[in-house]
Protein backbone atom coordinates (compact mmCIF):
# COMPACT_ATOMS: atom_id res chain seq x y z
CA UNK A 1 0.00 0.00 0.00
CA UNK A 2 1.60 3.38 -1.11
CA UNK A 3 1.49 6.49 1.57
CA UNK A 4 -1.18 7.76 -0.20
CA UNK A 5 -3.62 4.67 -0.13
CA UNK A 6 -2.90 4.94 3.35
CA UNK A 7 -3.71 8.56 3.88
CA UNK A 8 -6.53 7.72 2.15
CA UNK A 9 -7.79 5.06 4.27
CA UNK A 10 -6.94 6.77 7.48
CA UNK A 11 -9.31 9.78 6.25
CA UNK A 12 -12.03 7.21 4.73
CA UNK A 13 -12.08 5.97 8.41
CA UNK A 14 -13.78 9.24 9.15
CA UNK A 15 -15.37 9.74 6.42
CA UNK A 16 -18.56 8.17 6.85
CA UNK A 17 -20.66 11.18 7.93
CA UNK A 18 -19.58 13.17 4.72
CA UNK A 19 -20.34 10.62 2.23
CA UNK A 20 -24.06 10.46 3.85
CA UNK A 21 -24.09 14.07 3.57
CA UNK A 22 -21.84 15.34 0.95
CA UNK A 23 -24.79 18.56 -0.24
CA UNK A 24 -24.63 19.77 3.50
CA UNK A 25 -20.82 19.30 4.03
CA UNK A 26 -20.03 21.18 0.48
CA UNK A 27 -21.94 23.83 1.34
CA UNK A 28 -19.72 24.00 4.92
CA UNK A 29 -16.76 24.24 2.27
CA UNK A 30 -18.29 26.42 -0.33
CA UNK A 31 -19.59 28.66 2.55
CA UNK A 32 -16.44 29.08 4.48
CA UNK A 33 -14.51 29.39 1.27
CA UNK A 34 -16.59 32.27 0.28
CA UNK A 35 -16.12 33.90 3.97
CA UNK A 36 -13.07 33.40 4.08
CA UNK A 37 -11.62 33.99 0.53
CA UNK A 38 -13.89 36.22 -0.58
CA UNK A 39 -12.12 36.63 -3.90
CA UNK A 40 -12.04 33.15 -5.25
CA UNK A 41 -15.80 33.68 -5.36
CA UNK A 42 -15.67 35.75 -9.18
CA UNK A 43 -14.29 32.15 -10.11
CA UNK A 44 -17.82 30.69 -9.74
CA UNK A 45 -20.12 32.57 -12.17
CA UNK A 46 -23.37 31.53 -11.11
CA UNK A 47 -22.08 33.35 -7.37
CA UNK A 48 -20.27 35.99 -8.54
CA UNK A 49 -22.61 38.67 -7.58
CA UNK A 50 -24.17 37.08 -4.92
CA UNK A 51 -24.49 38.56 -1.17
CA UNK A 52 -23.44 36.16 1.60
CA UNK A 53 -27.08 36.16 2.64
CA UNK A 54 -28.15 34.98 -0.73
CA UNK A 55 -25.11 32.03 -0.68
CA UNK A 56 -27.14 31.00 2.83
CA UNK A 57 -29.12 28.24 1.56
CA UNK A 58 -28.72 28.91 -1.75
CA UNK A 59 -29.64 25.38 -4.09
CA UNK A 60 -26.43 26.14 -6.42
CA UNK A 61 -24.17 26.18 -3.69
CA UNK A 62 -25.50 23.43 -2.38
CA UNK A 63 -25.29 21.69 -5.84
CA UNK A 64 -22.20 22.69 -6.50
CA UNK A 65 -20.57 21.89 -3.04
CA UNK A 66 -21.96 18.62 -3.46
CA UNK A 67 -20.16 18.06 -6.52
CA UNK A 68 -16.86 18.91 -4.79
CA UNK A 69 -17.57 16.34 -2.14
CA UNK A 70 -18.67 13.25 -4.31
CA UNK A 71 -16.10 14.15 -6.76
CA UNK A 72 -13.26 14.03 -3.20
CA UNK A 73 -14.80 10.82 -2.18
CA UNK A 74 -14.36 9.25 -5.27
CA UNK A 75 -10.42 10.06 -5.40
CA UNK A 76 -10.14 9.26 -2.03
CA UNK A 77 -11.70 5.50 -2.46
CA UNK A 78 -9.90 5.14 -6.11
CA UNK A 79 -7.02 3.46 -4.99
CA UNK A 80 -4.60 2.95 -8.63
CA UNK A 81 -7.47 4.84 -10.74
CA UNK A 82 -6.90 8.42 -9.05
CA UNK A 83 -5.41 10.02 -11.63
CA UNK A 84 -7.89 9.16 -14.37
CA UNK A 85 -10.36 10.92 -12.10
CA UNK A 86 -7.91 13.89 -11.72
CA UNK A 87 -7.30 13.96 -15.37
CA UNK A 88 -10.99 14.55 -16.28
CA UNK A 89 -10.68 17.29 -13.39
CA UNK A 90 -8.41 18.78 -14.91
CA UNK A 91 -9.53 18.84 -18.34
CA UNK A 92 -12.65 20.67 -17.48
CA UNK A 93 -11.24 23.21 -14.71
CA UNK A 94 -8.06 24.43 -17.44
CA UNK A 95 -9.94 24.24 -20.71
CA UNK A 96 -13.49 24.73 -19.64
CA UNK A 97 -13.30 26.72 -16.25
CA UNK A 98 -10.00 28.33 -16.16
CA UNK A 99 -9.43 27.68 -12.40
CA UNK A 100 -5.34 28.69 -11.67
CA UNK A 101 -3.83 25.51 -9.85
CA UNK A 102 -3.57 27.88 -6.28
CA UNK A 103 -7.57 27.62 -6.14
CA UNK A 104 -7.01 24.40 -5.16
CA UNK A 105 -4.51 25.00 -2.23
CA UNK A 106 -7.04 27.51 -1.01
CA UNK A 107 -9.92 25.15 -0.98
CA UNK A 108 -7.87 22.26 0.34
CA UNK A 109 -6.93 23.92 3.69
CA UNK A 110 -11.07 24.71 3.64
CA UNK A 111 -11.78 21.27 3.61
CA UNK A 112 -9.48 20.28 6.24
CA UNK A 113 -10.65 23.35 8.28
CA UNK A 114 -13.96 22.19 7.38
CA UNK A 115 -13.12 18.48 8.31
CA UNK A 116 -11.38 18.99 11.44
CA UNK A 117 -14.59 21.48 13.53
CA UNK A 118 -17.59 18.59 11.48
CA UNK A 119 -15.79 15.41 11.92
CA UNK A 120 -15.95 13.82 15.51
CA UNK A 121 -12.36 12.70 16.44
CA UNK A 122 -10.71 13.91 13.21
CA UNK A 123 -7.31 14.89 15.06
CA UNK A 124 -4.35 15.33 13.99
CA UNK A 125 -3.41 11.75 12.24
CA UNK A 126 -6.37 12.60 10.13
CA UNK A 127 -5.78 16.11 9.55
CA UNK A 128 -2.23 15.21 8.32
CA UNK A 129 -3.72 12.36 6.61
CA UNK A 130 -6.04 14.65 4.43
CA UNK A 131 -3.22 17.38 4.33
CA UNK A 132 -1.04 14.40 2.26
CA UNK A 133 -4.19 13.35 -0.03
CA UNK A 134 -4.63 16.96 -1.13
CA UNK A 135 -1.25 17.71 -1.74
CA UNK A 136 -0.92 14.60 -3.67
CA UNK A 137 -4.36 15.57 -5.66
CA UNK A 138 -2.96 19.35 -6.43
CA UNK A 139 0.65 17.37 -7.43
CA UNK A 140 -1.27 15.24 -9.99
CA UNK A 141 -3.31 18.19 -10.79
CA UNK A 142 -0.41 20.37 -11.53
CA UNK A 143 1.13 17.37 -14.14
CA UNK A 144 -2.23 17.32 -15.10
CA UNK A 145 -2.20 21.28 -15.67
CA UNK A 146 1.39 21.06 -17.49
CA UNK A 147 0.25 18.41 -20.40
CA UNK A 148 -2.48 20.32 -20.90
CA UNK A 149 -0.18 23.33 -21.30
CA UNK A 150 -2.61 25.81 -19.24
CA UNK A 151 -0.80 28.54 -17.91
CA UNK A 152 -3.22 30.79 -16.30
Amino acid sequence: MSACEADCKTVLSFWAPVEADPRCYGENILQRLFETRPDVQKLFPKFVDLSKEQLQNNPGVQAHGEIVVRKLTEILKANGKRKEIIKDLAESHAKQHKIPLVNFQIISEVIVTVATEKLDGFGPDAQTALKNVLKQFQIDLGACYDELGFKP
